[in-house]
């Protein structure tokens, strides 16, 4: 199975792109929503491209406030593959678009985020939480700039211990710890920060004095007026990617990859579709059996249903003015 699988994608390796927009214009043919853009590097060779099926416009519509985007490397062809992920209303990471680049540049993420304004509803995200890259930093300032970029707080956390002296490390953590996360104002963050690091003896230390200088970017004292949707790191996409692995791996051509990304989603949607039945059609638990709290429970579980529908129809109007116009909806 092994050489057999070799020696398909070997036949195909010269006609994968051609297989990848076919099949996305297929994709489109059935549904107008469908938004993709390809583009080569001038010399016949693939470039990038970017993707968003009607389900993905949909959501962002509803929870495109707070985007994470993060990149890892799963294909034959070391191409970068770049999702952007968002978070629903019942707490479940969806997928709100992708892309392919071949180089991790200012100027393709710069690409890729002008990509995701055109094809997205209701304008650029109030939040975007990336880690620390440089060139995608440069990109968000450029394509979003009136979004809050927030820094991960856990990749610069889990930082400390690499940068920071061994011995100061392990005697002053604790208290990094506690300026970082028990504080609930700038000032107070600030004091904390800076007595600790006098009592270290890290006044001078650059990492130190660089992720102080980021302060706003990253410690919750500083983010408290954005909203994150409860978030202050991109462990969640992190934990996307772990799913998304168990269907894919870098032995994939281009196409094959596709496939079994489309299969996962599905299996991540199907979940979202269970969430959502749920709440529209499963009369809430009550704690105490009295009739008020039934009363109220069935209540809630009717209004969720007819909030449900309406936004349904609203966004079916929005994604198909067309259709909407010559009153087929």
């Amino acid at each position: 199975m092994y050489n057999l699988e070799c020696s398909v994608n070997g036949k195909l390796r010269n006609h994968d792109v051609e297989l990848v927009t076919a099949y996305f214009m297929a994709e489109q043919k059935k549904n107008e929503a469908f938004y993709f853009k390809i583009e080569g590097d001038g010399h016949d060779r693939f470039s990038r491209c970017f993707w968003a099926d009607a389900t993905s416009r949909r959501a962002y519509g509803f929870y495109g406030d707070v985007v994470f985007d993060t990149t890892f490397n799963t294909n034959g062809y070391d191409l970068t593959f770049a999702p952007m992920l968002g978070v629903n209303n019942h707490g479940q990471t969806i997928v709100l678009a992708l892309a392919f680049l071949s180089k991790e540049t200012t100027e393709s993420f710069v690409w890729m985020f002008e990509e995701f304004k055109k094809a997205m509803p209701g304008g650029e995200p109030k939040t975007i939480i990336t880690d620390q890259d440089a060139a995608m930093a440069i990109a968000i300032s450029i394509a979003f700039p009136t979004t809050f970029h927030r820094l991960c707080i856990w990749h610069i956390t889990s930082k400390f211990s690499v940068k920071l002296p061994r011995d100061a490390y392990k005697e002053y953590w604790r208290e990094f710890q506690k300026a970082i996360w028990d504080t609930d104002n700038k000032d107070e963050f600030d004091a904390k920060w800076n007595t600790v690091v006098t009592k270290a003896g890290l006044t001078d230390h650059p990492w130190l004095s660089s992720m102080f200088d980021l302060r706003e970017s990253w410690v919750p004292a500083y983010a408290r007026h954005f909203f994150a949707a409860g978030m202050s790191s991109s462990q969640r996409a992190e934990g996307s990617h772990g799913f998304f692995k168990q269907y894919i791996s870098r032995r994939n051509s281009l196409m094959d990859f596709i496939i079994r990304f489309e299969r996962a989603l599905s299996h991540q949607r199907e979940k979202e579709l269970v969430a959502d039945h749920v709440d529209a059609f499963e009369v809430a638990q009550c704690l105490l059996p009295m009739p008020m709290n039934k009363q109220m429970a069935t209540l809630y579980t009717r209004t969720m249903f007819q909030k449900f529908e309406q936004e349904l129809i609203q966004s079916t109007y929005n994604m198909f003015p067309r259709a909407q116009n010559r009153g087929c909806l």
